[in-house]
Order: C-alpha cells, then sequence, then structure tokens
C-alpha cells in the first residue's frame, strides 16, 4: 500500500508539473508579441537612419510627419491610402535582425513593400515591388525571410523606396520609417554576385 501510495504523489506531482509547462506555452506568445519594439535583437546598439523625402502620397494627411526619426507626430494614412517615403539610405538586409521598423501609433494592419532592382543593365535597370517579411520587433520588416530563401534578389543592393499601405478598416498613423545599418562587426547578408560586385567596385 505505502508503494502503491508513492506512485500515485509521484503522478500527481508529474501532472502538476506538466500543467505548469502547457500554462508557460501559452503565455510564451503574448510575452513575445508585447515585447517593446527591437527587444533582444541590439537594435538599439546599430545606427538608424529614417525616411527623408516623400515620393508619393494617396489619401494621406500631413505626409511629411513620416520622414525623419519618430517625434511623436504622425503621417495619417486613410483607409485605402498609400504613402511611398525614399530613405537616407539604402536599406541592406542583414542575416539575423531586422532591416527596418515602421513606428506607428497603436496596432496597425498595413502592407509593406520595398522597391527593388530585379534585372536590366546599368543604363537600364528594371525595378520592381516586392513584398517585406515582417520582422521579429513589433513594427519591424525584413529584405530576406526567415529561412533566407526568399526575398532579396540576388545581386540585389539593397532598397531606398518603402511602400506603406493601409490595408486596415481605419485611417492609420505613421510616426517614422527606420532602416537598421549594419555594425562593422557584422557583415551584411550578401549572395555571392552581390559580394563580387562589391570587390571589384
Amino acid at each position: 500500500m505505502i508503494i502503491k501510495g508513492e506512485v500515485i504523489m509521484k503522478a500527481r506531482e508529474i501532472f502538476r508539473v506538466l500543467t505548469l509547462l502547457v500554462l508557460l506555452a501559452g503565455l510564451m506568445p503574448a510575452v513575445r508579441s508585447s515585447a517593446a519594439p527591437g527587444a533582444g535583437q541590439d537594435q538599439d546598439k546599430r545606427p538608424e537612419f529614417y525616411a527623408r523625402d516623400i515620393v508619393l502620397e494617396q489619401n494621406v494627411k500631413n505626409a511629411r510627419e513620416a520622414l525623419r526619426g519618430p517625434d511623436g507626430r504622425f503621417a495619417e494614412i486613410g483607409i485605402g491610402g498609400q504613402i511611398v517615403v525614399l530613405m537616407e539610405k539604402r536599406i541592406i538586409p542583414s542575416a539575423a535582425f531586422d532591416d527596418g521598423q515602421v513606428v506607428c501609433q497603436g496596432e496597425a494592419n498595413f502592407g509593406l513593400e520595398g522597391w527593388f532592382l530585379q534585372a536590366g543593365t546599368e543604363e537600364a535597370p528594371q525595378y520592381a515591388w516586392m513584398t517585406l517579411f515582417p520582422g521579429k520587433s513589433p513594427g519591424g520588416f525584413r529584405l530576406m525571410s526567415q529561412d533566407m530563401i526568399r526575398g532579396t534578389p540576388e545581386g540585389s543592393p539593397g532598397v531606398n523606396m518603402i511602400r506603406i499601405s493601409n490595408n486596415d478598416t481605419k485611417p492609420i498613423l505613421v510616426d517614422a520609417v527606420v532602416g537598421y545599418g549594419i555594425k562593422e562587426d557584422r557583415p551584411p547578408c550578401l549572395s555571392p554576385v552581390a559580394r563580387y560586385a562589391r570587390i571589384i567596385n
């Protein structure tokens, strides 16, 4: 009877541990989604640059408030509207970190695209809009997918134009568009063609 009692106690203890693990697993996505921008990614230790000019605006109020760094002033993109910004410098894909961030007020549902060099020659380059991938931080984005397979075309020098489209059912407020530079001890994620182009230039 003593042995049977010990087995029952151990079974109850294992059940309590398993229940605790299940509860913790359920909380993890919520903790991750509520983390501050750049949390766990050393984004604050990387050089930042911002949008410097408006290329196109459609159904947008105070578009120029989306320029420069975050300052608490917002461009309002109406339902179905869009804005295209020109960055201060090109955003280059990073191997493990977000490449940039759209700073908005509250939660927002928007489409994000980059103006990528696709093909052509130096005299006649061919560009196209390509979807940017969600990053790890709130509002963060990447030029390549997490598996490093889809995204930035081989040999692309990155992007300096970003298009934000309002896919929400309400206006969205954009404070800033941030690009993250590459630290000297962390080389950019370049394809063999891009690395060769860098060497010969």
